[in-house]
């Protein structure tokens, strides 16, 4: 006797599908385990402007100097409650233990800081990202990396970072900044300014007085400069807009040189390229008499173009 084939299997009578057990997950499904960081609050009664230090590793520190009186400061991250916040005479400080990074990021602080207008901040930070809004007063800021932004400061600024992007709004005093890489960018200048970076951009908007800006690889640009200028790279564009009466030095290997000359003004020249070309659109204004103001002008590349323009 044959073997009797077996019915063929319709939609209607497979076997439903076995159900997931209660709790099961496959290897397609996340989850996602939220836990609240510790937060250490602290505030302090000042009259007025006050001085602020923070030093932590990693993470973000925010400023914000909008009051009249009293400190605020709020530390989040695994670690907050190892850090220190306390009052030292008039200074407020912050400063977070330093850790092995074999750990990753989980050293990361949060540090949020509200104070007075016109108040002093010093940081040492190691790869944590600075924003500072409202106005401070004199500030003197170290980061080993990371990017700085700053709205305001009515003092003196000095700025060194191991890498990392500067943004600056309005720096009312003198400005010093180093950097090993990244972009500087100024956007109100009320005193002199150095600025000095192995790599990035520098771009300054409006500057009283005088700039000093140097770079290994990366363009220079000051727009309305109403003191002396030099600027100095070796590779990149060297560019002022507008420049008046005093003097402007302008020298690189690679990378073009333009500059905008005041109409009228006097301007005693003294221009070189090696292997690219000059032209210029300035109208003869004759010799300036004695006192008058006139502009000095030096631009030195090896191998790029110089274009002198009537503004």
């Amino acid at each position: 006797m044959g073997l009797t084939r077996p019915p063929p299997t319709t939609p209607s009578s497979r076997s439903p599908p076995t159900a997931r057990r209660a709790g099961r997950t496959d290897e397609h499904t996340l989850v996602t385990l939220v836990t609240k960081e510790p937060t250490v609050q602290h505030t302090f009664e000042t009259p007025g402007p006050t001085s602020l230090f923070v030093e932590i590793g990693s993470g973000d520190v925010a400023v914000r100097a909008d009051q009249e009186s009293g400190v605020h400061v709020e530390v989040l991250g695994e670690h907050a409650d190892d850090v220190t916040v306390e009052q030292r005479g008039d200074r407020i400080v912050v400063i977070a233990p330093q850790r092995n990074s074999f750990f990753g990021r989980s050293g990361d602080l949060d540090v949020r800081i509200t104070c007075p207008h016109d108040s002093d901040l010093a940081t040492q930070l190691g790869s944590a990202d600075l924003v500072a809004t409202g106005v401070l007063g004199g500030v003197s800021l170290k980061a080993g990396s990371g990017d700085v932004d700053l709205e305001a400061a009515n003092g003196d600024s000095r700025i060194e970072t191991g890498s990392g992007d500067i943004q600056l709004g309005l720096v009312a005093g003198d400005l010093r900044v180093k950097a090993g890489s990244g972009d500087v960018t100024v956007r109100e200048l009320g005193g002199s300014a150095t600025i000095s970076t192995g790599s990035g951009d520098v771009d300054i908007d409006h500057a009283s007085g005088d700039v000093q800006a140097k770079t290994g690889s990366g363009d220079l640009h000051v727009r309305r400069p109403e003191g002396d200028v030099v600027l100095s790279t070796a590779s990149g564009d060297l560019t002022v807009d507008v420049m008046g009466a005093g003097q402007l030095a302008a020298k690189n290997v690679s990378g073009d040189i333009r500059v905008g000359v005041v109409g009228g003004l006097p301007v005693w020249t003294d221009v070189t390229t090696l292997t690219g070309s000059v032209s210029s659109t300035l109208a003869g204004a004759g010799q300036p008499a004695e006192g008058d103001p006139y502009l000095e002008l030096h631009a030195k590349t090896v191998s790029g173009d110089i274009y002198l323009e009537q503004r």
